[in-house]
């Protein structure tokens, strides 16, 4: 009788609920200083930082592209899904569109994305130390900074990338269902924000079938979720099937315009650069750990992810940036494996250091990522800091390339308005303004209300699409169209200004402005094979 009720006292206890476990936080620490409240205090010094200096310099080309395109709204553009000309339109429609509107939620964006970094080095078992040094390397993350700054896909795409190693480091550590589901509703939504979510999907399914993780998918769970996922996605989907697939036809094109020398080496340099080379050592220590870590092989998974879509960027020669949003989970991994020698050897002197460090250089380098200089103390302060700027080709913008598409906008709008406002009043009735990219027409269209300008028309990417409006090419202005690839189509041309600028990238200066008279065809016959995705 005693041994049936210790068993059933036993079975009583069996089916209580199980204690939770305890977080790495948990040494008593008074709620404000805590590991949480650190990361919202990071989180929030990265957006105040933001919204003190985004007013800055001017817009960026893909800013006003973004905004143009939310004026435009479809389920797909040729160069880019949905989601961020949505948020564009949003943001213009109920707040404004000066710099501070637009640049507040990639700033938000930016802030959650310091603390969803440190978030994954609490689950993998760091404590303040670890959570604070994953979260503070995000926030001095030279790429970090620069598209924290800016209106494009990239700050949302890296925070959905952060979400989801988040989210696969939750359910390989705790195991939880639920969290499948959260997985797909984030891959769903990255997918709309930018394709190279793909990516992602794709390295960590390679991360699980080349580790033990493999028998998760045995589960019904991440099939859910791969089924989330595309339902969110299945609107870009099917623009594309009725649209011809143009982003497929814009990639083959693009592949033009790579680079054609290729160097493992350089593209291992642009991911030191491209989050800070302070954190090298960390992430490097981290992408380690996933492969030596022996209690917590779930890591291998990561790790593995990491190397296979380093390999592809690299050998199909990607930009170094698309591979920056996986480095919140190796910075974590490396911070978890550093506090943890540290403890072991008892020198608690060094996280102060650490932190110090950071901050010194992340202080150091934010000028070369945010628009806190003047533009010519910008380029006095990148000359000392990179020797190399020496050997710049003569003629080529001092400017720092990254912000070289936030100069020239207003300029150039108000030397085609001259040209423009120059016609016979019968003329301008009828004129268009034909651009050579979507950076000038969006330009067009965002300042040229104030110039008296129409909306300009461009055979570029999402512009094509948008077609000539009702404009028949008996009088065009052109704005930095080679004019040999015009003089064919019509009886005259005439140049009547010129578009230059010291801080603007190379084919944005020296750019011609013509006037055209009399095509020899409709414009709207010869726009099918006017054509340009690149």
């Amino acid at each position: 009788m005693a041994r049936k009720d210790k068993r059933k006292k036993d079975a009583d206890r069996s089916e209580r609920p199980r204690a939770a476990v305890p977080t790495p936080d948990a040494p008593a620490r008074h709620p404000l200083l805590s590991g949480t409240a650190i990361l919202l205090y990071l989180a929030l010094a990265k957006l105040i930082l933001h919204l003190v200096t985004n007013g800055g310099y001017g817009y960026h080309r893909d800013e006003l592209y973004y905004i143009a395109c939310g004026n435009h709204l479809a389920w797909g553009f040729v160069d880019h899904p949905p989601l961020t000309p949505f948020i564009a339109k949003l943001v213009t429609s109920s707040i404004g569109s000066s710099l501070a509107a637009i640049r507040f939620l990639p700033a938000l964006a930016g802030a959650a994305i310091v603390f969803v970094a440190g978030r994954i080095a609490k689950e993998a078992g760091g404590r303040l130390f670890a959570q604070t040094l994953t979260a503070l390397g995000v926030l001095i993350g030279t790429n970090y900074l620069f598209f924290g700054t800016l209106l494009t896909t990239n700050v949302f795409d890296q925070l959905f990338w952060a979400l989801a190693l988040y989210l696969l480091v939750v359910i390989m550590r705790r195991g939880e269902p639920k969290h499948w589901i959260w997985l797909g509703v984030v891959f769903g939504l990255g997918l709309l924000n930018k394709h190279t979510m793909v990516f992602l999907g794709a390295g960590l399914a390679g991360g699980l079938l080349f580790t033990a993780e493999r028998e998760r998918l045995k589960e019904r769970w991440p099939w859910i979720a791969v089924a989330i996922a595309l339902v969110i996605f299945l609107p870009n989907i099917l623009w594309e099937v009725g649209t011809g697939w143009p982003t497929i036809e814009f990639l083959r094109r693009a592949e033009i315009n790579r680079m054609d020398t290729f160097s493992p080496w350089l593209f291992f340099v642009g991911q030191a650069m491209g989050l800070h080379l302070l954190l090298l050592p960390v992430w490097l220590i981290g992408l380690w750990r996933a492969f030596a870590e022996k209690d917590a092989r779930w890591m291998r998974t990561v790790g593995v992810a990491y190397v296979l879509l380093f390999l592809y960027f690299m050998f199909t020669r990607a930009k170094h940036y698309y591979l920056v949003p996986f480095y919140p989970a190796l910075l974590a991994f490396g911070a978890v494996a550093i506090e943890r020698w540290v403890q072991q050897r008892k020198l608690r002197w060094v996280p102060a250091v650490v932190v110090i460090a950071l901050l010194v250089g992340g202080a150091v380098t934010a000028p070369l990522s945010l628009p806190v200089l003047e533009p010519e103390a910008l380029i006095a302060y990148a000359d000392r800091l990179q020797p190399g700027r020496a050997a710049l080709p003569a003629g080529e913008s001092r400017m720092p390339a990254v912000f070289q598409d936030m100069f020239g906008w207003e300029e150039l709008v108000a030397t085609v308005a001259d040209a423009y406002h120059a016609l016979p009043h019968e003329d301008r009735a009828v004129a268009s303004i034909n651009a050579n990219n979507y950076g000038q027409a969006a330009a067009i269209d965002f300042f040229g209300e104030d110039h008296g300008l129409p909306k300009a028309i461009s055979t570029h990417n999402a512009y094509w699409y948008w077609g000539p409006r009702d404009y028949t090419g008996d009088v065009m202005i052109s704005v930095g169209v080679r004019p040999q690839s015009l003089a064919n189509a019509f009886e005259f041309g005439q140049r009547v200004g010129i578009v230059e600028h010291p801080y603007v990238v190379w084919y944005e200066t020296n750019q011609p402005i013509i006037l055209w008279r009399d095509m020899k065809i409709p414009l709207a016959d010869a726009w099918p094979r006017m054509k340009l995705f690149y």
